[in-house]
């Protein structure tokens, strides 16, 4: 028994250049393959708008108007639509000026999300100086989903509900239901509106058809933790609507030379037709830890088991919100081989999360996206690792933890945009590394490397100038960061680490190739404290192909 610690000091002695921090272990490792959140897809454009009344020539006679009286409106009131036109007493208009006051009217509805509704003016004598403007404010006749599938179609009927005949044509309604079809997998959906049976209704017709049924994504990088494997290569497969309309199953796989083995499996379908979708999944991760902790003789598992809920509060072209909740379990073991040691670990969590964003038209035009999170949990440790936590870091037990990852893409002149994202993440807990946050990587601040800042709370910040030349997008970057190591540290020591660094790089998109490529410096925060390989500049390559 007292070969033990003598073996220990010496695989502590084989290791030390690398001890500036801990190991990395399955907890660390597992969040080290977290993929950082993608920008949201191009909104679809709404090819169904009314058509607009021809344009006429200024002059002609002239007539003074009164007063304005309208008919047929009842989703605005007279004296709402008489505000809108203005006041006209005694004033003379010619033609064009008449069919200007109509056109207000047009802009108001469908400013107020009333695209189809029609201001027009009627036959009239205007021999006493009243004008009547009169309102067709449309509503929908026949609603149907049509498609060479008639199984297919039949199913896509019920996305429709909420849209009935009668109902006024208003955006918000038909924007959410045809844009909830559209983003169930494997299924492209084309709304049309054509003229009615009866005047001033209009038929929606939703052509359903089958897009593709699978995606395949082959992937090599060199985003990975020296320790674990730095160059990586990944394999994600989609199986789109495989077993009913708008269900999908996915693979999620990742090897590194190094003997890191990451394998995820999940499955999620659509439960309601308002949006309600279900998912579970299940991942399995290994791990060992080479270079200087080889003689540690290093490993680990980690499995994560899911199932969730999540619903698309608001659905639109310009903003959207969803609300999502996911109960996950997770089993982490870490074993050093060398000095026949175990730890085993679980947690039970619960994130809470709201995702969204938002589209303007701010200086040139924009988006804004992010999430908002908030992760209670529950930590059990072993009987050995609970009696020396008991007495440090006290991870043991409850806990919770609150995130937010803000991002914005702000267009320029001169196929310029500018993107900044910051990620932030609060606890009043000491938090097992599998809840950690961390600075370095090509996710935070890219003049370190993965690993580095690791801590219970911070923040990190990335702002990026971007130039677009056809397939090639140059960009400028600054990156920064700071991290509280624990929340309530036990032990005297420095316990904070703020970073900075600056770089280049270079994108090329094209077809179903995407690149990216970056060098970085250090600008603030000196060598790094999670490996001994001092790279600066630091260098990140990613490619793939999806077919």
């Amino acid at each position: 028994m007292k070969r033990v610690p003598t073996l220990l000091s010496a695989l502590w002695a084989l290791a030390l250049p690398a001890l500036a921090q801990q190991p990395p272990d399955a907890g660390q490792t597992l969040q080290q393959l977290q993929p950082t959140a993608p920008a949201p897809k191009p909104a679809r454009a709404n090819d169904n708008q009314a058509p607009t009344a021809p344009p006429t020539l200024p002059g002609g006679m002239q007539i003074r108007l009164q007063t304005v009286r309208f008919s047929g409106n009842t989703v605005f009131s007279d004296a709402t639509l008489q505000a809108v036109v203005g006041d006209v007493t005694g004033k003379p208009f010619d033609m064009t000026q008449l069919r200007a006051l109509v056109e207000a009217v047009n802009l108001h509805y469908r400013h107020h999300g009333h695209p189809f509704a029609r201001a027009f003016l009627p036959p009239q004598a205007l021999a006493d100086g009243t004008l009547r403007i009169d309102v067709v404010e449309g509503r929908y006749g026949e609603v149907r989903a049509m498609g060479d599938d008639a199984r297919l179609t039949a199913l896509a009927q019920a996305f429709l509900a909420p849209i009935h005949a009668g109902d006024l044509i208003e955006s918000a309604p038909l924007e959410r239901a045809t844009l909830i079809l559209n983003d169930l997998p494997g299924i492209a959906a084309s709304p049309t509106l054509r003229p009615g049976q009866m005047l001033g209704t209009g038929d929606l017709d939703v052509a359903i058809q089958r897009s593709k049924p699978y995606s395949v994504e082959l992937g090599l990088d060199n985003h990975g933790n020296r320790y674990t494997g730095q160059t990586r290569a990944r394999l994600n497969l989609d199986l789109n609507s495989p077993f009913r309309l708008g269900d999908q199953a996915t693979l999620r796989s990742l090897v590194t030379a190094q003997g890191l083995w990451f394998g995820q499996l999940g499955y999620s379908l659509p439960l309601r037709a308002n949006g309600l979708r279900g998912q579970v999944g299940y991942a399995h991760t290994t791990y060992e830890l080479g270079q200087e902790f080889a003689a540690l003789r290093a490993h680990g598992t980690a499995d994560v088991g899911s199932i969730g809920l999540s619903y698309p509060w608001l659905r639109s072209q310009r903003a959207n919100l969803t609300v999502s909740g996911t109960y996950q379990h997770k089993t982490l073991t870490d074993q050093q081989d060398a000095a026949s040691t175990r730890s085993d670990k679980s947690s039970q969590t619960l994130p809470l999360a709201l995702d969204f964003d938002l589209r303007d038209d701010i200086g040139g035009g924009g988006i804004t996206y992010g999430a908002l999170s908030w992760t209670p949990g529950q930590l059990r440790l072993d009987g050995p690792q609970r009696a020396t936590d008991a007495s440090t870091a006290r991870q043991q037990g409850r806990f919770d933890k609150t995130n937010l990852a803000l991002a914005r893409l702000q267009a320029l002149p001169k196929q310029l945009s500018l993107f900044a994202r910051v990620s932030t993440q609060w606890t009043t807990h000491n938090l097992d590394s599998s809840e950690g946050f961390g600075l370095g990587g090509p996710g935070g601040v890219r003049a370190y490397p993965v690993g580095e800042g690791y801590g219970d709370r911070g923040w990190v910040g990335q702002l990026e100038l971007r130039y677009t030349a056809g397939a090639w997008g140059p960009y400028v970057f600054h990156d920064a960061g700071s991290v509280t190591k624990n929340a309530r540290p036990w032990a005297p020591g420095n316990n904070a680490r703020h970073i900075a660094g600056h770089g280049v790089g270079l994108r090329f998109q094209q077809d179903q190739w995407r690149i990216d490529a970056s060098v970085a410096w250090r600008s603030r925060g000196g060598n790094a404290e999670s490996d001994t390989a001092q790279h600066n500049p630091t260098g990140w390559l990613t490619a793939s192909y999806r077919f």
